[in-house]
């Protein structure tokens, strides 16, 4: 296997150079893949046979099953010598390089940004700004047309956070009432996006999930707004939006719109809305690809000539021809590379000499990865086009598919971000958020190289989009499939041999029609599916059946590493997790915190090998269950490799357990007894490593005493529901970077005790949390040295906020909600002070956050 990866490398590192090269690869994918399924076949065979009683028959049945083996690994020697025959008419020879060696030090400290480079937007920005701000109803639509990769999307997001942050002249009021951002593509979902602006705009949950066209027309008809329509491709997808948008308004409302097609921003709002974007010019691509590299120029000045590889640098950035796309992924392939002028002219002697030279450039990202991250980078190809992918579940998955290992030092994890980090090195992906400790939340790609994935992805039979019409022949092979629609119900009718998957990723799932494809996929790995639902049924003891056989069957796929399962809010859905469950010994991650209510068996306790556990808030069944609470109690705990643990049932798990969790790294706990809180505020720590930590009670506890100062690793906190006596310094994590507390009914001042801590950058004090009249953070620098947001919600009592001179010296942002309007607020605090019109979280008579870490 090894050398047949081998000869793989050479042969993509030569595909872009000679055309005949693709037709090999996918020869030798083909082999890989068929020794991957004779491995597998093989080991579910004799893994059935232990479990047989028939004894007898079990040393017979092991040698046909051992010379079958025998056979297929004879033909598979064949085909190897072939291949190794075959590849000297291409030049390609057996890498020398070893699979895991990669140039990059994951320890070096590149100088990213996370915010998308501007260069030579500053005087379109100050055109478009004022457009979008002034009262001129001629001005309701902006369209920015161009070619992809131009930077419409980076200019549109730098006019909408403009936007979002002026104020009405002379007053603290917001210019606009609500905003909202959506991701149109090529072949849009126009519900869900409707859905997703009316989330953003703040309408109520129940008018988004009915008749939401209506709704949001009627909420934002009095209402002013922002509102960004990236990347729309037709008119008709235009047509259908404006259903839910009224256009009619006098009150300054706008709509900034991207698109490839002029035509379609003519069609919406006009020649005069339309902002042609042009490749830059020479001068300031210079500046923005000099500006991406200048610090590895600075590096070689001291050992090469300067001149020299300044000379190659102009050449690559002839080749680019002024698309900020392509120098910025030129200018992530160079800074990666040796600090040479022949590893330089390597990059440019690969750009070639095609007309295209910026598909060019796009391709050459790609094949430039070290063969162990290709992919991981095709990986962001299952996802829909323009989406936001977590961190989180993103190396979850590589794990999952074994792209990822841990060593004896290093946690899969840690090497998961070690390779999302490479990635984001050399510009292939965009951070979109970072947590307050500075780790990746989520991440983006651009829809080229997004279509670059799929493009390469289907040629070697790595996943299969719902879109793609692909042949049985191949379909037989194919590894990966993603439904981003409701494609999947004609899947198994069209290519009923699905042995061969590894990962179904699936919007939507009706678990009444769709059996077959799991009973069929015996070596499914992966299985994600975001709604899980049964057509045409109201019935919920029905659709609990359903599930329940559903489940059955999930329990069957014993190589399955990855399990997310969600549904909609609107569908009252139960899972109960059968015993059969123990099955999936490979079993990592699970993952059905969307679903309403879960059924855990006892023995999800025992799975050893599961890293990640995210349940939702109740997981005990309805009564029509029939729950005996007795199977709840385990024999034994043995989940010392959890990492994640979400919304931990502590009805149905022992406080003491958590010291046996010595792994974790996130807890989210609902804690309805002190014995919780006491066991998190022990002497011995749960976990060293833990770095966030929820703790949740909607019962009221009489007054706690929290000490977490011994988690040295929390960096974010959230404390729900638990009355504190106090909030003293010297009781929390030293190094803790967000903190939000929600109903802690707090007595004293707490920023007396906050403001010392020295890292913390976010500050939420939310409903309840403090009962006092005032919040006064003393002056001078060690006082929220690195404080940048602060957000007050919910504190009717709090009249006065102080900031003594030199306070909070960093502080960026800050929020006031519904708290009593004549709260007094420093003018230095006021000018970065933002007012959000009242929102109330109420619901059914419970509190009902919104915070998500």
């Amino acid at each position: 296997m090894r050398r047949i990866q081998s000869y793989l490398e050479d042969a993509e590192a030569k595909q872009f150079k000679t055309k005949g090269v693709s037709n090999f690869i996918r020869e030798i994918q083909d082999l890989a893949y068929d020794v991957e399924d004779i491995i597998d076949t093989y080991f579910a065979k004799i893994s059935l046979m232990s479990r047989s009683r028939w004894k007898r028959l079990l040393d017979f049945r092991n040698m046909r099953i051992a010379h079958g083996f025998v056979k297929e690994v004879e033909g598979i020697r064949k085909r190897v010598e072939d291949i190794k025959n075959a590849r000297q008419t291409f030049g390609i020879d057996e890498s020398s390089r070893s699979l895991e060696e990669d140039t990059w030090d994951p320890r070096q400290s590149f100088p990213h940004l996370d915010e998308p480079n501007v260069v030579g937007f500053d005087n379109l920005i100050e055109t478009l700004v004022p457009k979008v701000l002034d009262d001129d109803l001629h001005h309701r639509v902006v369209s920015i047309i161009g070619f992809a990769g131009l930077g419409k999307t980076t200019l549109a997001r730098k006019v909408y956070n403009s936007a979002r942050q002026s104020k009405v002249y002379n007053s603290d009021r917001q210019r606009f009432d609500c905003t909202a951002w959506i991701c149109v593509s090529e072949s849009p979902n126009v519900k869900k996006l409707l859905q997703g602006i009316a989330g953003q705009v703040g309408l109520e949950e129940k008018k988004i999930e009915r008749d939401v066209e209506t709704n949001l027309f009627e909420f934002l008809s009095t209402k002013r707004y922002v509102i960004v329509i990236d990347d729309i491709w037709h008119t008709r997808a235009w047509d259908a939006l404006k259903i839910g948008l009224p256009m009619n308004s006098e009150n300054g409302s706008r709509i900034i719109l991207t698109s490839r097609h002029t035509e379609v921003g003519v069609h919406v709002g006009g020649p005069n809305s339309v902002l042609l974007l042009e490749p830059l010019d020479q001068e300031t691509s210079r500046r923005l690809f000099y500006k991406l590299i200048v610090d590895d120029l600075q590096n070689i000045c001291k050992t090469q000539d300067p001149p020299q590889l300044e000379k190659i640098g102009e050449q690559i950035l002839e080749k680019c021809g002024g698309v900020p796309l392509a120098i910025v992924l030129a200018a992530g392939l160079l800074k990666l590379k040796e600090r040479s002028e022949t590893a330089w002219k390597g990059v440019l002697e690969d750009m070639g000499q095609e007309n295209d030279q910026c598909t060019k450039i796009f391709a050459l990202s790609y094949k430039d990865l070290p063969l162990n991250l290709k992919p991981c980078f095709l990986y962001f190809g299952i996802f829909p086009e323009d989406h936001e992918v977590k961190a989180f579940d993103l190396i979850n998955l590589w794990a999952a598919e074994g792209f990822i290992r841990g060593s004896r030092v290093r946690e899969v994890e840690e090497v998961g971000d070690d390779y999302l980090n490479h990635l984001i090195a050399r510009n292939l992906i965009q951070v979109v958020e970072r947590r307050y400790n500075g780790r990746v939340r989520s991440v983006r790609i651009h829809d080229i190289m997004h279509n670059l994935c799929i493009r390469v992805a289907i040629e070697i039979n790595f996943f299969n989009a719902h879109t793609n019409e692909i042949n049985c022949n191949t379909a037989l092979k194919v590894r990966r499939v993603t439904f981003h629609g409701s494609d999947i119900d004609h899947y198994p009718a069209l290519y009923p041999k699905t042995s061969s998957l590894r990962a179904v990723f699936c919007l939507s799932w009706d678990i009444k029609a769709n059996k077959n494809l799991l009973h069929d996929s015996k070596f499914l790995q992966v299985l994600s599916v975001e709604n899980i639902y049964m057509a045409c049924q109201k019935n919920k003891k029905n659709i609990y059946m359903a599930t329940r056989s559903f489940l059955n069957e999930i329990c069957n796929l014993r190589q399955l590493t990855y399990l997310k399962l969600g549904c909609s809010k609107m569908l009252w859905m139960v899972a109960e997790l059968p015993y059969a469950i123990s099955n999936l010994k490979s079993l990592l991650t699970l993952d059905v915190q969307e679903l309403h209510v879960v059924y855990l068996p006892n023995v999800i306790w025992s799975m050893k090998q599961l890293r990640h556990i995210l349940l939702p808030r109740t997981c005990i069944a309805p009564s029509f269950c029939r729950v005996n609470l007795d199977v709840f109690h385990p024999v034994e705990f043995l989940l010392s490799n959890l990492q994640t643990f979400y919304g931990l049932p502590i009805h149905i798990f022992k406080a003491d357990w958590l010291h046996k969790l010595t792994s974790l790294i996130t807890l989210r706990v609902e804690a309805e007894n002190k014995d919780i809180i006491g066991v998190l505020s022990d002497a011995a720590s749960v976990s060293h490593k833990l770095e966030e930590l929820w703790v949740r009670n909607f019962i009221h506890l009489p007054e706690t005493t929290l000490n977490f100062s011994r988690y040295e690793n929390l960096s974010e906190l959230l404390i729900n529901g638990a009355t504190l006596s106090e909030l003293p310094h010297d009781k929390l994590p030293p190094n803790l970077a967000k903190l939000i507390l929600v109903m802690t009914h707090l007595m004293t001042d707490p920023t007396e005790a906050l403001q010392k801590l020295q890292k913390l950058k976010f500050l939420k004090l939310s409903y309840e949390s403090y009962s006092g009249k005032e919040l006064v953070c003393s002056g001078g620098p060690g006082n929220f040295p690195q404080l940048e947001v602060l957000e007050i919600e919910y504190l009717p009592n709090l009249e006065r906020v102080v900031v003594e001179e030199g306070g909070m010296p960093r502080l960026r942002d800050f929020y006031i909600v519904n708290c009593n309007p004549e709260t007094r607020i420093p003018d230095g605090v006021r000018n970065v002070m933002r007012t959000v019109k009242p929102h109330y979280l109420y619901s059914e008579g419970f509190y009902s956050e919104t915070i998500s870490f």
